[in-house]
């Protein structure tokens, strides 16, 4: 299963699921699915994140806490889960207010594996 394949069954299995991404970890969209053709901006959400992510990585390492595996952000319209597949490369799935965060965490981790194989 190719990555297009991978973002959309996570997108539309996860209930609320909005949009996904694949990116390289300086921001760069290795690809994107918007659901239903939605004005949903995945592009700039990966630059931002992978800016975060990054910064969370270099807080985890400096307090000895091990390695980032995910990381979510609950925002009053959408909740944004982040995991990272490998060293160079993130995934990130976007739920509207009404998603359900421990589905959408499921398929997330499942789409890491798949993307995983997929490099």
């Amino acid at each position: 299963m190719g990555f297009p394949e991978i973002l959309k069954e996570m997108v539309d299995n996860a209930k609320g699921g909005m949009a996904a991404t694949i990116m390289a970890k300086d921001g760069m969209a290795i690809q994107n699915y918007v659901k239903d053709k939605s004005d949903y901006d995945v592009d700039s959400l990966g630059v931002e994140y992978a800016r975060i992510l990054e910064e969370t990585k270099n807080a985890c390492s400096m307090l000895k806490l091990g390695e980032v595996e995910e990381l979510s952000v609950s925002a009053e319209d959408s909740t944004i889960i982040t995991r990272l597949i490998n060293k160079d490369y993130f995934i990130a799935i976007v739920l509207d207010s009404g998603g359900n965060f421990g589905k959408a965490r499921y398929y997330l981790k499942k789409a890491a594996a798949g993307a995983r194989k997929e490099f």
